[in-house]
């Protein structure tokens, strides 16, 4: 149906060949780059006549089918796809804010969970309620079990509620926008199942047919869109329930938990099928409860990163003083214990690259230890003195606060906030300002004062080291740290289950394919990433064939990131007919890409092309969709161009 003018004799042949594309690897233009990343190009479109034309209206006058030719070039290289591993920032930490007391139910002050951060109230007047607003922080105390809201500036108390008593007095909660009206909901976990409150704690809905499938003490719920219908599901042990409250379906094997406390459920496209699925330790489910697959192992609390060559995601599992690395089928790729630790203990597992080196690794505390695994299960390193007897299931949290490429841990026990250094677990703080007894709790990380610098938040309860309630907050004294996301929503958080306004992806991207953490906040990826980002150009189309059922078009490609393409991938070219999108040609590129530069044009004929055809696009490397991508990419959602103007009538 379609023929490649230029391309198609050179796909095979080397940068040597006869052939005219040389892919921007050789020659610089005189001028200074000026290259559109990733955003549309729009001609301007004469609106004032309606009337049909003598010739095809396209937007602009339609080019002479002769051959053009827009030359190779440098373009400017997306600084988010490298971290150059240079500090930015310094520590000195310092405490933001502290609230101990409230007024309602004033009896009920301790804290046992991680703190969850979204804006819920409208701070700058301009009637939404979203990422341009001062963010929020919540939590639950105890007892009885009050779920409470305090602006992120100052700790003021927002509100309160009880919803009616049944509030899990260590449980935990989430934030996000679960019935699309633009306001962030809070769901808190009971005994039995979840309570659902809107932004001013009016409760919405409860669900409490949770028995069996949850721990009942110490779980989070979490939220997703696992059918990509718009409207998220409400995530809570093994258990999916719509947004109204109705069960949806809950799993017959594991919901994430140790033989301790607590359960902490999230979903992911682990496999990369294009369907989120619910992940314990030992098991996967579907929307509707049913396990993909059953390991027969342990359960155990999970995680999800990348620790191979495939796109497919790797699951952490921790628990009963074991770590364990599975594949997305379940097969257990490797299994350590934790050094020093005995019994239950062992928390929620942190992914991130600790060190720098490019690789994830896997952190873990204990109850005098916390460890961080290679992802052959070797221990990288292990620090020794922290205390946390009573449970030694609490989570940790990561993020280069100073922006040296190093993940900083951020660890919480019954006596103190640890800072340490992710390369070899060197303690940069040790602060007092802080007791709790434990469950499975974690400190939160933040821009939670909308300073532009990054926040860390952790609860307190009196225990046998201090007499601390509450909540406290954490910022660096010279506002220096990187910038933090105004959100951390749920337990089981990771950089892409979220938008920043609280709103829910309809469309999940895949965070270990961009970031590879979970449990962390970075934004950009560490020393020793540097990613490719390919992305497309139409450069000009002709249409002074579509009589005859041609249309021309030139297109470049071209390399954002800081590193070569070396694999080969596709261009689609794709229609917009009267009766959806339309395939019109695949080209397979086999000849690389390096980085910062852009293709020569490529030059491709379309003919029997369908009339009426409204626009075109092209999609590089399976476009806006990292389930069809090639290329393991900075940024998956920038590989498309779309012309934006009427080709054919």
């Amino acid at each position: 149906m379609n023929a490649l003018r230029l391309l198609a004799p050179c796909l095979l042949l080397s940068f040597a060949a006869a052939c005219k594309i040389d892919n921007g690897l050789t020659g610089k233009p005189a001028e200074e780059p000026n290259f559109d990343t990733g955003s549309t190009y729009v001609p301007p479109v004469d609106s004032g006549d309606t009337s049909p034309p003598d010739t095809q209206e396209t937007g602009v006058a339609p080019p002479s089918c002769n051959d053009q030719y827009f030359p190779a070039k440098d373009i400017p290289k997306l600084d988010e796809c490298y971290s150059e591993g240079t500090t930015v920032g310094t520590f000195t930490p310092e405490v933001l804010w502290d609230t101990e007391t409230f007024t309602d139910s004033a009896g009920s002050v301790s804290c046992m969970m991680q703190p969850i951060v979204c804006s819920l109230t409208d701070d700058n007047g301009d009637g939404q309620i979203d990422d341009d607003d001062t963010p929020d922080v919540m939590i639950i105390t105890y007892s009885p079990g009050v779920l409470r809201a305090m602006s992120g500036d100052d700790g003021r108390e927002l509100w309160s509620t009880s919803g009616g008593g049944a509030i899990q007095i260590t449980g935990g909660a989430a934030c996000g926008d679960i019935d699309n009206d633009g306001i962030a909901d809070v769901i808190a976990a009971t005994s039995t199942g979840v309570d659902v409150f809107d932004n001013e704690g009016n409760a919405k809905w409860s669900w409490s047919g949770g028995s069996g499938h949850m721990d009942g003490t110490s779980d989070a719920p979490g939220i997703a869109d696992m059918d990509h219908d718009g409207n998220p599901e409400i995530l809570i042990g093994n258990c999916v329930l719509d947004n109204t409250g109705g069960r949806i379906g809950c799993g017959s094997y594991g919901y994430g938990t140790s033989s301790n406390v607590g359960s902490a459920g999230f979903a992911v496209d682990i496999n990369q099928d294009g369907e989120l699925d619910l992940v314990a330790g030992n098991a996967i489910y579907d929307i509707n409860g049913t396990a993909l697959w059953n390991n027969g192992q342990a359960d155990g609390y999970p995680a999800v990163g990348n620790f191979d060559s495939d796109d497919n995601g790797e699951i952490a599992v921790t628990g009963d003083a074991r770590m364990r690395i599975q594949d997305d089928d379940g097969t257990v790729l490797c299994s350590a214990a934790i050094p020093a630790a005995s019994g239950s203990y062992g928390g929620p597992p942190t992914i991130a690259d600790f060190d720098g080196d490019g690789q994830a690794e896997v952190g873990v505390a204990a109850n005098s230890t916390y460890t961080v695994f290679e992802s052959d299960c070797s221990v990288l390193w292990q620090y020794t003195g922290t205390t946390d007897p009573s449970s030694g299931n609490t989570g940790s949290s990561v993020f280069d606060f100073e922006g040296d490429g190093i993940a900083d841990v951020v660890y919480a026990d019954e006596r103190w906030v640890w800072v340490f250094n992710g390369a070899d677990g060197s303690v940069k703080m040790q602060d007092t300002t802080h007791s709790n007894n434990t469950w499975l709790e974690y400190p939160t990380i933040a821009d939670i004062n909308a300073d532009g610098s990054a926040d860390i938040a952790v609860c307190n309860t009196p225990g046998s080291w201090g007499s601390r309630n509450g909540v406290t907050v954490f910022s660096d004294a010279d506002r220096s740290w990187r910038a933090g996301r105004p959100i951390w929503n749920q337990h089981g958080y990771s950089i892409t289950n979220v938008n920043d306004d609280g709103s829910i992806p309809r469309d999940q991207d895949t965070n270990w394919l961009t970031y590879n953490n979970f449990r962390s906040g970075d934004l950009t990826p560490g020393v020793g990433y540097s990613g490719p980002d390919l992305v497309a150009k139409i450069e000009d189309v002709c249409v002074d064939e579509c009589s005859l059922g041609n249309v021309d078009l030139w297109v470049t490609v071209g390399n954002q990131g800081y590193s070569d393409v070396t694999d080969s991938f596709n261009i689609e070219v794709i229609g917009e007919t009267g009766s959806g999108e339309v395939v019109l040609d695949t080209i397979s590129w086999t000849v690389g890409l390096a980085q910062g530069h852009q293709s020569e044009s490529i030059a491709i004929q379309l003919t029997g092309v369908p009339t009426p055809l409204y626009d075109l696009k092209v999609a590089v490397d399976g476009g806006n969709s990292e389930s069809l991508s090639e290329v393991n990419e900075c940024y998956e959602t920038n590989n498309e161009d779309t012309w934006g103007a009427i080709i054919c009538l």
